[in-house]
């Protein structure tokens, strides 16, 4: 299998080794290495790539290389693969992708490549999690960090509660509308954030559905009481938690403002439009996935 590794330069762990050497010694493909400094020039790259017959191109980073790489790749030939070296690596963790590099590309040898489903906003394709409120500032304060990781996330969360005010939304979904006044809204083809961190368990990548969860307005108190839930996976079953399925909704807030997409910061209009674009990106999976 001929395959094309872009390596994001900036990416969290990739100071602990050379991850160029480590992909020509256990790569089981016929593998090429790209070095990658600025996110516009990966169109280019996948350009190249799909005219020289390359079947699948790696992204190799964290969650934001995934979603840079994975948004250019819906609709095309060659398939999407993953070298975890990010700080959350949350798409890593939901595919059951070891977060070892070497493992990782071990892993996939077999070259078993899945459909799965992607996620619009508007004009704006993601493929794991998108999200409003609180997850968006966080996203947002995280996204200039030099120092990754969970810790930098609580960190900046507890800073973050000091001025977040949650805001009323009016989401219609399967026909019906709610108003809520949230603390997050989180649309999700994927199940995770990142290092475990569960806002939607039982999201699949091949249901042809998103899970849309909504947690109610929270004081600091309440949301520390939610997170041994993420983590855990129950947060789905916690009390002022709401879970719906749908293939798309439409969600009102009173004007502009900022969201993420897969954990990159943006900001979109008042009004969202969001839907999932059933079995549109391929993906290279290890040997024994078995529910995506």
């Amino acid at each position: 299998m001929k395959a094309l590794f872009i390596v994001n330069e900036r990416s969290g762990r990739r100071r602990r080794f050379r991850i160029e050497d480590v992909i020509r010694a256990a790569s089981p493909f016929d593998a090429r290495v790209l070095a990658c400094a600025r996110k516009e020039d990966v169109d280019a790259m996948i350009d190249d790539a799909e005219r020289d017959g390359v079947e699948v191109v790696f992204a190799v980073g964290g969650d934001g290389t995934v979603h840079e790489t994975a948004k250019r790749l819906i609709g095309r030939k060659p398939a999407l693969g993953i070298l975890p070296i990010g700080s959350g690596n949350g798409f890593a963790r939901h595919i059951g992708l070891p977060l070892e590099p070497a493992r990782a590309l071990a892993a996939c040898g077999g070259g078993h490549v899945e459909s799965i489903d992607t996620a619009r906003v508007n004009d704006h394709p993601f493929l794991g999690v998108m999200g409003i409120g609180f997850d968006a500032l966080i996203a947002e304060r995280f996204a200039p960090s030099h120092v990754r990781g969970l810790g930098t996330y609580v960190k900046e969360g507890i800073r973050a509660f000091r001025e977040f005010t949650a805001e009323e939304y009016e989401v219609t979904v399967n026909g019906e509308t709610i108003r809520r006044r949230a603390f997050v809204i989180a649309i999700a083809n994927s199940g995770q954030y990142g290092n475990n961190a569960r806002i939607a368990p039982l999201a699949s990548l091949q249901d042809g559905v998103l899970d849309v969860v909504i947690v109610d307005e929270a004081s600091l108190g309440r949301a520390m009481l939610l997170l041994p839930r993420l983590f855990a996976g129950t947060i789905h079953r916690a009390r002022g938690v709401t879970t719906l399925r749908t293939s798309e909704l439409t969600i009102r807030r009173r004007g502009p403002g900022p969201a993420h997409l897969d954990g990159e910061p943006v900001t979109l209009p008042a009004e969202l439009h969001v839907r999932v674009v059933p079995r549109s990106l391929k993906l290279l999976v290890p040997d024994c996935a078995k529910a995506l």
